[in-house]
Parts: C-alpha cells; structure tokens; sequence
C-alpha cells in the first residue's frame, strides 16, 4: 500500500506520530528537502518518533521514506499530466497551441525533478563541486550543450570544468585525474560504455563523481559518489525531441551552479563583478 494512503488512514498512530504524518501530508513537497531532525521540529515531536513511524510504514528508515515519497509525488504528477513529453504536439495543432503545449511540458519537467531532488545530496555535490580543484564533465550530445552552459555559469566565478568528452580526449582526461578533482556524469540512460570504463577508473582512483541521471539503479549511478536522479519520461523510440530530458538537467545544473554560489555567497559575488569589470576594460582596449 501506498505510504500516503497509510499517512491518511493514521491506523495504530500514536499522536506524536499522527502529528508527522499530518505534517507530511499537508507539505509533501516541502517533506524531501527536509532533515529528520527538521521534520521532527515542524511536526512538534522527536527524532525518534519519526524513525518509529517509518518503521510503522515498513520502511528501514527515513532516507527510505523519503525515496518512497518522492517516487510517490512523481507518479501523482504523471498521472495528471496534460502533455506527453514523447509528443507534445500533434500534427494538427496551431503555433499557439505547440507553444502551450511546450510551457506546459517544460513546467511539468521542473515539478516532477523538483519532486526528486534531496536536500542532502544537493548539499553533497555543491560541497564536492566547491572543493574541486578541476571539474571534468562527461556528457554526449544534446547534453554535451548543457555542460557547456554549466561550463560558462562556473568561469563567472572563477571556477573551470573541462568537457572531457567534447575532443574525444576522455581516456586521457581520466587517467591524469586526482582525488582532488571532481567527475561529472550528465546521462539520461547511463548506457554508455565510455562513461563506465571512465567511471570504473575513478572510482578505484579514489576521484569524486556525481552522477546526473534517470537511471539510478544503474552500475554508473552505483559506482558514483552521489547520484541526482532526474524524471524517466522519454521513450527513445517515439520522441519528437529531447526535451523533456535537457530540461530536467538544465534545472539541476542551474540549481547546482546556485547552491556552489551560494556556499561563498559574498566572494563569488565580488569575483563574478571583477570579472565583468575586466572584461569590459579589456574589451574597450580592443577598440581602441
């Protein structure tokens, strides 16, 4: 049964633990960002109480929990989804109405990766990324578009990631990175061979690697340091487009990019102005 439905039903609750799960079900959303201590204090009752009630639940804990909500809220969000990320226009349809249709899918992507993102592994890999002395990012393709953007958002604070995919240099890029660096997997399917050779090398090398995918089960998603999991929408042998896919990780880049300028908000504020201000001089001297 589902844990919602169980939340509702409150059946053998004690009121502490029917206070969590009002809690929950009037903030669902707001529940997967939060800490079990910062459940616990919203709910007015303990650190404890919360472990009990997941336990009630049939879950081994609240990281559990919180997998088994988020799983929960995406599959509420795909049931009442008006537009088919696979085909979100019809051959029929006008110009405004592609256009809608277009809103509406990029709205619906944004909710639905929202709804898996994790509170503590966003701190993770904006804590790893910050640390980083080089960041390399794998990426193919239309996601190869993505990391560039990522890419550019980063030099701004005086941060540089390598596309160690875009010359065909992967192999080389892998084995001269160290534990002080950061890997940077950007996949939807984590399919590709390259990615796990590249992965299984780091990994044994002791290099951190953040993985970006809907495939979290996956042995990539498995050998990484942390996984962000982004919808499962796309059917590859029926979409018009990758929409659906290079929406959800152009969300989770910017969100990451906002986190790591968050973590030294001050100084990468200033470094971001400098940079603007230098360039500018830089590019009337050209002018001259």
């Amino acid at each position: 049964m589902k844990i919602l439905t169980l939340l509702k039903e409150m059946r053998g609750f004690t009121p502490n633990e029917q206070s969590i799960a009002a809690y929950v079900l009037q903030h669902p959303e707001n529940c997967l960002s939060l800490s079990i201590h910062e459940l616990a204090r919203a709910a007015f009752t303990s650190h404890s109480a919360v472990v009990r009630l997941t336990q009630k639940l049939g879950l081994a804990g609240f990281k559990e929990f919180k997998i088994k909500l988020a799983q929960e809220l995406q599959q509420s969000l795909q049931q009442i989804s008006g537009v088919d990320p696979n085909l979100p226009f019809g051959v029929h349809e006008s110009s405004i109405q592609v256009a809608e249709g277009m809103a509406e899918l990029l709205k619906e992507t944004i909710e639905k990766t929202f709804v898996l993102l994790d509170h503590e592994l966003l701190n993770r890999s904006a804590e790893m990324l910050n640390r980083a002395k080089r960041i390399f990012m794998f990426a193919l393709g239309d996601s190869q578009i993505r990391a560039q953007s990522f890419q550019n958002k980063l030099i701004k604070i005086n941060k540089y990631a390598i596309i160690a995919t875009e010359l065909a240099e992967w192999a080389q890029h892998t084995v001269n990175m160290t534990p002080e660096d950061c890997a940077v997997f950007l996949t939807y399917h984590s399919k590709s061979p390259i990615y796990l050779k590249a992965a299984r090398h780091l990994k044994n090398t002791g290099v951190p690697m953040l993985t970006i995918t809907s495939s979290a089960r996956s042995e990539l998603a498995a050998l990484s340091t942390v996984c962000i999991q982004v919808p499962n929408d796309e059917l590859s042998y029926t979409k018009i487009g990758t929409f659906s896919s290079q929406i959800a990780f152009e969300y989770v880049l910017n969100v990451l990019y906002s986190c790591i300028y968050k973590l030294d908000y001050s100084k990468n504020r200033q470094t971001a102005l400098q940079s603007l201000t230098a360039f500018q001089a830089f590019d009337m001297m050209q002018n001259l």
